[in-house]
């Protein structure tokens, strides 16, 4: 059940990225080129998908409409595709009937019948429903029909299935069809870095990014695979960029800065996220966490408990509220809440290092040493669990325990300030 959630959660980022594609950047071309041939049904669609993938959903819509009623949008793969594109806008504001009823005006156009399968498979897609869209990606194929879009969300079905090997193979037909489009790229890349194929990933998503430079998904997709650091940022301010409204990439932008140390940054770019997406807990975490940054842990609070109110089983916002109370000095609430995390999250050993971490500030070793055995229990290889486990043996007196602990962090994989463990096995005595 965890692998398949988590799996959703990634085909929400995947189709919601897919609509931030193009970029604010190519508008005023666009647009100035269908003020100099406002009959020609070809570029409108190209200004309706700028428009779209730049997030400015209403505008597309109305100009999609336009060119499908003119002479010239009514057939070809122009008349095709500016039905398609007009069904993406339904899709977008997850209007899954409306997206139907334009899907099927697609597939009447002479020609349209693989892209109005395609089409629906892709609305399908809205509720999770691999096992709907995938007879129409069928349909779509059929013959040895090469439609891109088809195969590509087959891939993503199969993946949404749990059939790993089967999705990386359409993503790559797909790629092979038509390797100057960046979709497949980006889901391909996505997919190899989930499968810990990190290189293999990262460099498929580097093409993404070439084959599309300003496409606000590629470089979304790219940072959140890469280190934290300014290539990472970097990638993510082209996002927001080109697409204002792009929160995925703006509640990235926002952790990036605040583990940079950016402040303001961070604060700017976690504002944006709860102006676009207000009714999404993560803006309320993401928001949360720069307050703490900031030394607000009241704010922090009310913030995490906003998102629990939204989504009462987030470990992140159990997290968050956690993190507060032990600001606040709260320890009781917070171990509390930690626990609370822990038990909502137990493959993330985020919530019991910082346990052992805030018992440990408030002298209450015993509790720390617990929370940190249990987490280098249940993840050896984790290194901020070692070096908080250490921290507690140290205060005890066990100095040969913590010294191993202190060791053992430096081996080991995470985020660890190793100048800071150093230092600490020097003070040993």
């Amino acid at each position: 059940m965890r692998v398949r959630l988590a799996l959703a959660l990634a085909l929400t980022f995947g189709l919601a990225a897919r609509a931030a594609g193009a970029q604010e950047s190519l508008l005023e071309g666009r647009r100035a080129a269908v003020r100099a041939a406002p009959s020609d049904a070809g570029l409108s669609l190209q200004y309706g998908v700028a428009l779209r993938r730049a997030g400015r959903d209403a505008e597309a819509a109305q100009e999609l409409r336009r060119g499908a009623a003119l002479p010239s949008g009514g057939q070809g793969d122009a008349g095709i595709m500016l039905r398609f594109e007009l069904a993406r806008t339904a899709i977008d504001r997850r209007d899954f009937q409306g997206a139907m009823a334009v899907c099927r005006g697609a597939g009447s156009v002479t020609g349209g019948g693989a892209a109005g399968h395609a089409c629906m498979a892709e609305a399908q897609l809205l509720w999770r429903l691999a096992s709907e869209a995938l007879p129409e990606t069928a349909l779509a194929l059929a013959n040895g029909t090469k439609s891109y879009e088809a195969k590509v969300v087959e891939g993503l079905s199969y993946e949404l299935q749990v059939k790993d090997a089967d999705a990386e193979a359409s993503f790559r037909a797909a790629i092979a069809w038509r390797p100057d489009l960046s979709y497949a790229h980006v889901d391909l890349g996505r997919l190899l870095v989930r499968l810990q194929r990190n290189d293999e990933g990262v460099a498929e998503l580097r093409r993404a990014v070439e084959v599309d430079p300003n496409g606000p998904e590629p470089a979304y997709e790219l940072a959140r695979a890469l280190p934290t650091g300014t290539e990472a940022a970097t990638l993510l301010e082209k996002a927001v960029h080109e697409r204002p409204s792009y929160a995925f990439a703006l509640q990235r932008l926002a952790e990036v800065d605040l583990e940079l140390g950016r402040i303001a940054p961070a604060r700017q770019a976690a504002d944006a996220v709860l102006k676009v997406s207000p009714s999404e807990p993560s803006g309320y975490i993401v928001s949360g966490r720069v307050a703490l940054a900031e030394g607000k842990p009241d704010d922090a609070l009310k913030l995490g408990q906003r998102a629990l109110g939204l989504l009462t089983n987030s470990a992140r916002a159990k997290l968050l509220v956690a993190d507060a109370y032990a600001a606040k000095g709260e320890i009781d609430l917070a171990v509390e809440a930690y626990q609370a995390a822990y038990g909502l999250d137990p493959s993330d050993p985020t919530a019991v290092v910082h346990a052992s971490t805030a018992c440990h500030a408030q002298g209450r070793d015993t509790s720390a040493r617990a929370f940190g055995e249990r987490a280098t229990h249940d993840f050896p290889q984790w290194g901020p669990g070692w070096a908080a486990l250490g921290d507690a043996l140290a205060a005890q007196g066990e100095t040969a325990r913590a010294r191993t602990a202190y060791e053992t962090a430096l081996k080991s994989s995470g985020p660890v300030d190793a100048a800071a463990v150093r230092a600490k096995l020097a003070a040993l005595r």
